[in-house]
């Protein structure tokens, strides 16, 4: 029996000692990990600009001894648009005509006309 309650007395201390160390880890204060800076990494000579993955195009058709440009005739075609057509536009088919020096264009298929050259 005095076995016995030498155990039970050594389980009680290992418990309180147990319980005293989660006390501890409770009240103690949280540690903040630090936050290094983030390294930069070397990256040799200075770069330029990025090529451009597609160049700038120019479009134009030639016709009679006579050259247009594509990009003209459009910004033709909006403008006339703007100043004609009042409402949403959805859609807009371009017809080029070199021959009749005009550019010829439907809006929503509701409405047409056409812009000299």
């Amino acid at each position: 029996m005095a076995a016995r309650k030498k155990t039970e007395a050594a389980a009680e201390v290992k418990t309180e000692a147990a319980v005293e160390a989660v006390k501890a880890a409770v009240e103690a204060p949280a540690v903040k990990a630090e936050k290094k800076p983030a390294e930069k990494k070397a990256t040799g000579a200075k770069r330029g600009p990025k090529p451009r993955m597609h160049p700038k195009q120019t479009v134009k058709i030639q016709f009679g001894g006579d050259e247009f440009d594509i990009a003209v005739m459009q910004k033709a075609v909006e403008k006339d648009i703007k100043k004609k057509y009042k409402g949403a536009v959805k859609t807009v088919d371009v017809y080029v005509k070199p021959e009749d020096r005009a550019v010829y264009y439907v809006v929503n298929n509701d409405f047409s006309d056409k812009v000299e050259l």
